[in-house]
């Protein structure tokens, strides 16, 4: 049987699971049911996805891919109570971790989809999501390896299709060869337009994002990240 492109099966490179969960995470995934998204929760019939998923109407919706220990999630969340925030990340104990601050801190603006986002990508409604966040992808650095990076052109394409017309994609990397790629990939899209004007455009995080445990450790080991805001035509 041949597979279409929409059909093709998705291969995730890394490992899911790391060390063993603690009981504390253990117990928030099962105490945290309602923040997991679900395939099902897209066949609900309502006005917007906030409604949709959340219950709620909220004009804003920003989606993180690959939140990792969920520092700018879970921050962004807290600042902004009127936006809701989506996380995608496939593996366990960063998806508990996050679960468990979203419990603490009593939440309720956030889900997460604890698998790869390319699962569930064309259940997203067209024109339904403001902004989309990719902080710090895996490079990938390898030449043979540049397949297994999540920014291909397909995925853009998908990006571009969930986006409201003028919302954003960012992006950080500390990786010289995935700084190149990002560029490279969104430069021959005609659907989006480099923010950049100067250099602290690509030199200085977005003041939207907040710091991350992967951020802190570039610096200190001095790889300077560097930040790209691409806008949907």
């Amino acid at each position: 049987m041949v597979l279409t492109s929409k059909q093709k099966l998705i291969r995730f490179y890394g490992r899911r699971k790391g060390r063993k969960l603690s009981d504390a995470n253990s117990l928030a995934l099962e105490l945290g049911k309602n923040f997991i998204l679900q395939k099902s929760d897209f066949s609900k019939k309502y006005q917007s996805l906030s409604e949709k998923l959340l219950g709620i109407k909220l004009e804003r919706i920003v989606l993180e891919i690959g939140f990792g220990n969920g520092e700018n999630l879970l921050n962004s969340a807290k600042k902004n109570p009127d936006t809701f925030f989506l996380g995608a990340d496939p593996f366990l104990n960063t998806n508990a971790k996050c679960i468990r601050e979203i419990l603490y801190n009593k939440l309720m603006n956030v889900k997460i989809w604890p698998d790869d986002i390319r699962q569930i990508i064309n259940l997203f409604p067209s024109n339904s999501i403001s902004e989309v966040k990719l902080l710090f992808p895996d490079p990938w650095p390898k030449l043979k390896h540049k397949n297994r990076r999540i920014v291909q052109n397909e995925f853009i394409d998908n990006l571009y299709r969930i986006l409201i017309p003028k919302g954003k994609v960012t992006l950080g990397t500390d990786h010289s060869i995935m700084k190149s790629w990002i560029l490279e990939i969104f430069q021959n899209n005609l659907g989006f337009i480099w923010k950049a004007e100067v250099a602290n455009d690509w030199r200085v995080r977005p003041i939207d994002c907040f710091q991350t445990k992967y951020e802190k450790k570039s610096l200190i080991e001095k790889r300077n990240p560097n930040w790209f805001v691409f806008e949907k035509k």
